[in-house]
């Protein structure tokens, strides 16, 4: 098996377009930007070296977010979720974590449940913006993202 730990999204789109149209597509869905982040300007400023443009975005849902730190103080680790921009040519590449990473982690359900939605509704935000994903590698059953989500989210509730 081929373990990916993110999922790469992209925007046919330059990335100051993109960027923005992200933004309004997670804040349309309920979602908060809780830090935004430029790596590339802060590398630039620290070493000199310059990048590509990209930042990270830190989302979250503050009701998933209390759901899971009431269940589990350790949730604070995984929130906000990280959604990374990146210029890449003339397209904009969008990486979210992977939804099985979790799971292989041993993430407990108490925190891994609230990662799920929160993960779903991100996904859910940059499919209403016309993102698209970007072929695997390798040679594994195509199954799209929120069917490995919502696999791994009924098993979670179940307790495999």
């Amino acid at each position: 098996m081929n373990f990916e730990c993110c999922t790469t999204l992209v925007l046919d789109q330059p990335y100051g377009q993109a960027r923005r149209r992200v933004l309004a597509a997670l804040k349309e869905h309920g979602l908060r930007v809780e830090f935004d982040f430029d790596v590339a300007s802060g590398i630039q400023r620290s070493s000199g070296v310059k990048l590509a443009k990209s930042s990270v975005l830190g989302v979250g849902c503050p009701y998933q977010l209390l759901e899971a730190f009431v269940a589990d103080g350790a949730a604070a680790v995984f929130f906000p979720l990280h959604v990374a921009i990146a210029e890449h040519g003339r397209q904009t590449l969008v990486r979210t974590l992977a939804p099985q990473v979790l799971r292989s982690a041993g993430v407990a359900p108490a925190i891994a449940i609230p990662i799920h939605r929160t993960w779903r509704r991100i996904r859910e935000s940059l499919d209403a913006i016309g993102i698209r994903s970007i072929a695997r590698a390798h040679a594994e059953p195509p199954y799209s993202d929120h069917d490995v989500a919502e696999e791994i989210l009924q098993a979670e509730v179940k307790g495999l």
